[in-house]
């Protein structure tokens, strides 16, 4: 089985800010080529490192920059590539990033740039989970590897990190 993963989980440096936030687990899954990764906002042509950016409203999708630059477009185009590379890969599951305007699937930033939770998801896991494709993120990596039946493969992989 193949995973869909955000690609900034296997510590490739395509955040915002032009970091990563490496998974060990995915990096393990990733040498045996069981993750396909993405990247929704660099597929939809925006640059690493870029300014950040937040769901402003869901009805009409309005995504905006902290300098109230808008990326709707970029934001749609990206996940629906994104979309597109998962269903041409058959992933039914996938691990993305929390808090993400991209692949946030349980809570996103309220629009304000101030640091505030709310309930809600990302263009891009909104699109996955039309589309019947189970989330994740990687605070849940326990609940995942159970999920897919890999929590006696790589527990000690969990019990050991240090990245989440």
């Amino acid at each position: 089985m193949k995973i869909g993963v955000s690609q900034c989980l296997l510590g490739v440096q395509c955040t915002y800010n032009g970091k990563s936030h490496p998974v060990h687990v995915i990096i393990e899954m990733n040498k045996n080529n069981q993750v396909i990764p993405v990247c929704p906002e660099v597929l939809g042509g925006l640059p690493i490192p870029r300014d950040p950016a937040e769901i402003q409203s869901n009805d009409p999708l309005i995504v905006k920059t902290i300098h109230h630059q808008d990326v709707t477009q970029e934001y749609l185009t990206g996940a629906k590539k994104a979309l597109d590379i998962f269903i041409q890969n058959d992933i039914t599951v996938a691990l993305l990033k929390f808090r993400s305007p991209s692949c946030g699937c349980d809570g996103v930033y309220d629009g304000t740039f101030q640091h505030r939770l709310i309930e809600g998801q990302g263009v891009f896991a909104k699109m996955c989970q039309e589309h019947g494709i189970q989330l994740f993120h990687e605070n849940q990596i326990e609940e995942f590897l159970k999920y897919i039946g890999k929590d006696d493969d790589y527990g000690t992989y969990f019990k050991d990190s240090t990245g989440i």
